[in-house]
C-alpha cells in the first residue's frame, strides 16, 4: 500500500467510509459496548493509516488533507472507552462519514488526473524511446552505408593497385620479350646468314661457268650444302619449339621408359657413334619421361658436345638411376665453362666468350631445361674431373625392386 499509495487512495477512503458507517449503524442499534468498541478502534486505524507516510503526501499534495485530522481528533475526544457521550459520537460519525464520501470523489478524481499525467509521461518517454530508436537505426544505417562506401573504396583501391602490379609485370614481361625478339632476330640474321652464304658459295662454284666440275668437287660442296641446310632446320626447329613451350603449347605423355633406349636412339639419330661411347650399367635405368622430349634434351647436349669438344676426342653417355631419380651425364673433354658461363648458361642467347666463334643459336640448353622441367626434372651443368663439362640430365625413376 505504501509503494502503491496513489492507487489505494481510493480503497482506503472507502475501507475508512465503511468503517465510519459500520460504527455509525452499531451506535443507532443500541449494540453491546465491545462491538462498539471494535468498530471505532477499527475506524481510528483507517484514519490513523491516512495519516502515515505517502497517503499522507498524496493527499497533500492533492490540497485534500485539510480537515480530515480534525474529524481524527474529534473522534478521539469522544472515545467510548473513556466514558464519550455516545449520541454526540453518533453525530460526529454521520457527519464524518458524509465528509469522508466527499473526499473519497475528489481522491478518486485525483487518481485519475496523476493517471492520466503518468499515461502522459510513459507516452512522451515511449515517443523519446521511439526517437532515440529511430536515431540509432538511423546512425546505423548512415554508418553502415559509409562503411559500405569505404569497403568499396578499399576493394577499388585493392583493384587498381592489383591492376597496376598486373600491368608492371606486363610492361616488364613484354620489355623482356621486346629484347629478346631484338637479341633473336640479331641472333638468326647473324645464324642465317653464314650457312646461306656457305649454299650459295656451293651453288655459286657448281654452277659457274667454263669446265665442269669434278666430282669430287661436287660431292664436297653437296656436303657442305646438306651440313648448312641441317644447322638452319636445327635452328628453325630450336625456334619453333621455345615458341611453343612460351605459349604453353608443350604437354609432355609421361610414362616409364628405358633411359638406355633412349639415350642409344639419340646418338644413332646423330650419326655420332664413332665419337659417343653409351656406358650402360648392369641394371636398366627406367625413367617416367616423355622419349620425344627426352630425346630432344641429349640430343642437344650431345650436339654440344659434339661441337665444343675437340675433333677425335670422346663423348660418353653414362644412364645412371640414384634414389628415386634417373639420371643421364653427357661428358665431353672440351674447354669447359667458367662458373659464372654455367650460371648464365640456361638464359636465352647468351653464349660463352670462347665460342661465339662456333655455330650456335644460344637457345639450346634452356631449351633443354625447359623441356626436363616439363617433366619434372631439371638440368645442370658442371665441371667434368680431368677437363672438359659434364650435363647432367635427371628425370622421375620409376624404382626397380
Amino acid at each position: 500500500m505504501q509503494i502503491s499509495a496513489t492507487q489505494n487512495m481510493t480503497w482506503i477512503f472507502g475501507q475508512t467510509q465503511i468503517e465510519a458507517q459500520s460504527l455509525s449503524a452499531a451506535l443507532s442499534n443500541d449494540a453491546n459496548s465491545d462491538v462498539v468498541l471494535l468498530r471505532y478502534d477499527l475506524l481510528v486505524s483507517r484514519l490513523n493509516l491516512l495519516r502515515d507516510g505517502p497517503q499522507w503526501r498524496f493527499l497533500s499534495e492533492a490540497g485534500l488533507a485539510e480537515g480530515l485530522m480534525g474529524w481524527r481528533d474529534g473522534l478521539l475526544r469522544l472515545d467510548p472507552a473513556e466514558g464519550g457521550d455516545q449520541a454526540a459520537l453518533k453525530a460526529h460519525v454521520s457527519a464524518l462519514s458524509t465528509a469522508l464520501r466527499q473526499k473519497a470523489s475528489q481522491v478518486m478524481s485525483r487518481e485519475w488526473q496523476v493517471r492520466s499525467e503518468r499515461l502522459d509521461q510513459l507516452s512522451k518517454l515511449h515517443l523519446l524511446a521511439l526517437a532515440a530508436i529511430i536515431g540509432a537505426l538511423i546512425s546505423g544505417a548512415a554508418l553502415a552505408v559509409l562503411l559500405v562506401d569505404r569497403e568499396r573504396r578499399l576493394m577499388q583501391a585493392r583493384l587498381d593497385r592489383l591492376r597496376a602490379e598486373r600491368l608492371q609485370r606486363d610492361l616488364i614481361h613484354e620489355r623482356a620479350a621486346s629484347e629478346g625478339y631484338r637479341r633473336f632476330a640479331d641472333l638468326i640474321a647473324h645464324q642465317v646468314r653464314t650457312p646461306l652464304a656457305v649454299i650459295d658459295s656451293a651453288m655459286h662454284r657448281l654452277t659457274r661457268s667454263g669446265k665442269p666440275p669434278a666430282p669430287e668437287v661436287i660431292r664436297t660442296k653437296a656436303d657442305v650444302s646438306r651440313q648448312a641446310v641441317a644447322r638452319l632446320v636445327r635452328l628453325t626447329d630450336t625456334a619453333l619449339m621455345m615458341a611453343r613451350i612460351d605459349r604453353g603449347a608443350v604437354a609432355p605423355e609421361l610414362a616409364c621408359h628405358d633411359l638406355d633406349r633412349i639415350a642409344a636412339t639419340a646418338i644413332e639419330d646423330l650419326h655420332a657413334g664413332n665419337r659417343v661411347t653409351l656406358r650402360t650399367g648392369n641394371h636398366p635405368v627406367t625413367a617416367i619421361c616423355d622419349p620425344v622430349l627426352t630425346s630432344e634434351i641429349l640430343s642437344n647436349l650431345l650436339s654440344n658436345a659434339l661441337l665444343y669438344s675437340p675433333r677425335h676426342s670422346e663423348i660418353d653417355v653414362r644412364p645412371l638411376q640414384n634414389g628415386e631419380l634417373a639420371i643421364c651425364d653427357v661428358c665431353d673433354q672440351g674447354v669447359g665453362m667458367t662458373p659464372e658461363e654455367m650460371a648464365a648458361a640456361f638464359e636465352n642467347f647468351v653464349r660463352g666468350a670462347r665460342h661465339r666463334d662456333l655455330p650456335g643459336s644460344g637457345l639450346g640448353l634452356p631449351l633443354a631445361r625447359h623441356l626436363a622441367r616439363l617433366q619434372g626434372g631439371d638440368l645442370m651443368l658442371k665441371p667434368r674431373e680431368g677437363g672438359g663439362l659434364t650435363a647432367r640430365l635427371s628425370l622421375p625413376a620409376k624404382v626397380v625392386t
